[in-house]
């Protein structure tokens, strides 16, 4: 299959403050500096006519309700829930999603989604785990909460301590699996995978993993990495060409001159460069876009082999 276009998602997982969950995790110092932070990314985003799809913790829906109801007026997306359990309100989940029973987050993720909706007076429809912590159950619970699509997956990703492992899953957008979370499904769950570069596997200490697009990694040739998801990109020929890229409200996108800032910068630039020199178009779209398009795909049929 041939195609003219790519569809651009650019997302952002919005935490609460490090200080209120621990100083060494992801997420901002301040709710200030998380608001500044925000509105930075968003800014670069739209100088690209990139739309920002969000995934926010659940007290990040409360204490920032105003901002993201305000960047909603603009065009982002901001149905996406995100969540580490042992992030989530008094921590009393220590776990990450993928080693939790079934019955267990259905119970963490039932509480996030009310306190969620206490901040916006809306359920989410999307989900991304921390992490992207998932085990095979994660599928059939977010269906049964309610949840349409979301982001839960990184092909080739080995974390084996964060309980997130995604070894051999379909690297394009499709609906989930209600069995196996590697596999195309037919539940009605419109999984947008990360965008990653295949090309090398990466090992650091017991974890396994293929590079994405996003922008905090040191002493990366970025403009080699959006090549090669490019080029990757054309190779499979999915029926929704996408390039999902992620980051944490924890950088200063307001500076120009900060290391992960102009790592973005060049991401957005790289991507949009490319893919006019191959013939291709860029379009920016939101998560809710792509999970539409994925349900006006055809099921995917499932073949028994013996052997």
């Amino acid at each position: 299959m041939d195609f003219k276009r790519v569809f651009i998602v650019v997302t952002m997982d919005c935490e609460r403050p490090r200080t209120e969950t621990n100083l060494k995790a992801t997420g901002p110092m301040s709710w200030e500096d998380s608001d500044a932070f925000i509105r930075g990314y968003v800014k670069i985003a739209y100088d690209f006519n990139f739309p920002v799809s969000f995934f926010l913790h659940p007290e990040v829906a409360i204490a920032q309700k105003e901002l993201f109801l305000e960047l909603e007026k603009k065009g982002a997306c901001i149905d996406g829930l995100h969540l580490h359990p042992w992030k989530f309100s008094d921590g009393k989940y220590r776990a990450h999603l993928g080693g939790m029973s079934e019955e267990d987050q259905r119970a963490l993720i039932s509480e996030a989604i009310a306190l969620y909706q206490s901040g916006l007076k809306r359920r989410p429809k999307y989900f991304r785990p921390g992490t992207f912590s998932a085990n095979d159950a994660t599928y059939r619970v977010l269906v049964d909460l309610g949840f349409r699509g979301g982001s839960l997956s990184v092909p080739g990703r080995i974390y084996k301590d964060l309980c997130a492992i995604w070894t051999g899953c379909y690297p394009d957008p499709h609906r989930a699996n209600k069995e196996m979370r590697q596999l195309e499904g037919d539940l009605p769950f419109a999984n947008m995978p990360l965008t990653c570069d295949n090309s090398k596997l990466e090992k650091k200490g017991e974890r396994y993993f293929y590079r994405d697009l996003r922008p905090d990694y040191e002493e990366v040739d970025y403009n080699v990495l959006v090549t090669n998801v490019v080029n990757q990109l054309k190779q499979r020929k999915p029926a929704i060409p996408v390039i999902n890229l992620v980051t944490h409200n924890e950088n200063d996108y307001n500076d120009y001159e900060n290391r992960v800032c102009k790592n973005y910068m060049t991401v957005l630039d790289k991507i949009t460069k490319i893919c006019k020199s191959e013939g291709l178009e860029v379009e920016g779209t939101t998560i809710d876009k792509i999970c539409d398009m994925v349900f006006k795909l055809p099921v995917k049929e499932n073949i028994f082999n013996t052997v």
